[in-house]
């Protein structure tokens, strides 16, 4: 029994390509024939209610042949329409995928298994495959071409368990400007409601292990940068910001040690081996678990 098969069974989902049996039902609605001259909301509510019904009740394995049949889809040199149209298809797919894993679920598993699914592709932010560098609408919205990346997203909600996956794969120092990164953490205003004091507890809790962790990943932090965001009125999160951000970060001389775990992983990050490539080396498992940022 191949994947799909096993995924209809589990979900009663159509036999096949879950994508190529999506694509087929619009193109063959009557009002939705004519694509060039249909916009992208005539048909975005059956993307979003076929995706939607599946990825609300998903567990693991599917998820997995899901983001198998995804890429199969993309990949497929037989299966092509007018550009416009493709783009769209696959953009408004992309931002209900996001947004149910990212905004919706917040399962680290799911997280991890998007990455591990996705890493051939992470190297070139132009793919439609490297998902983790696609934007999607935290709230959603049909538009598909607008809306944050993943990493931004769980920044602001300082999603400390999810951020570490990412980190641990290389995501921020793929960024340009990580700085933006923690000045997100630490200002981005609070979505919990501080009148629930175990709420704002939580999330301050959390905004102090993003912090940490991303000081596991970067030789300096801008502490100028932060200061002047603050000079303009902006408020942090947790008031005693800098106990999170080592002194090695913004003043005194960085650590040899910190500076070696850069450089090792800069260079698996190159060869797209992070972080699986950190546990092939031939070293103690105490330093692979710092290479991952475990500690």
């Amino acid at each position: 029994m191949n994947n799909s098969s096993k995924l209809c069974r589990k979900a009663s989902f159509p036999r096949g390509n879950i994508f190529c049996n999506l694509i087929d039902k619009i193109v063959k609605r009557p009002s939705l024939q004519f694509l060039g001259q249909w916009g992208y909301h005539c048909y975005e509510p059956r993307i979003y209610r076929t995706l939607a019904k599946i990825l609300r009740y998903v567990d693991l394995d599917g998820f997995d042949i899901l983001l198998t049949d995804y890429i199969a889809f993309v990949e497929k040199s037989g299966h092509r329409f007018e550009f416009n149209f493709n783009l769209e298809f696959t953009e408004i797919c992309v931002n209900t995928i996001l947004y149910w894993v990212f905004a919706r679920k917040g399962n680290p598993d799911f997280v991890e298994l998007l990455l591990k699914k996705t890493k051939d592709y992470v190297q070139d932010r132009s793919c439609s495959l490297a998902l983790i560098w696609r934007t999607f609408t935290p709230v959603y919205c049909p538009s598909p071409l607008s809306g944050i990346t993943p990493l931004l997203y769980v920044a602001q909600t300082r999603q400390s368990n999810i951020l570490r996956i990412l980190l641990q794969y290389g995501i921020l120092e793929r960024e340009k400007n990580p700085i933006n990164i923690v000045l997100t953490i630490l200002l981005y205003p609070s979505r919990v409601r501080i009148m629930v004091d175990h709420e704002l507890i939580d999330i301050q809790e959390d905004a102090k292990t993003c912090l940490t962790l991303c000081s596991r990943v970067l030789s300096t932090v801008s502490v100028r940068e932060i200061e002047t965001q603050l000079s303009l009125g902006r408020r942090p999160i947790i008031q005693n910001w800098l106990d999170y951000i080592p002194p090695t970060r913004y003043k005194d001389p960085c650590e040899l040690v910190h500076l070696c775990r850069i450089t090792i992983r800069t260079q698996l990050l190159a060869n797209n081996m992070l972080p699986n490539g950190i546990f092939s080396l031939l070293i103690p498992s105490r330093l692979q678990k710092f290479l991952n940022l475990e500690s």
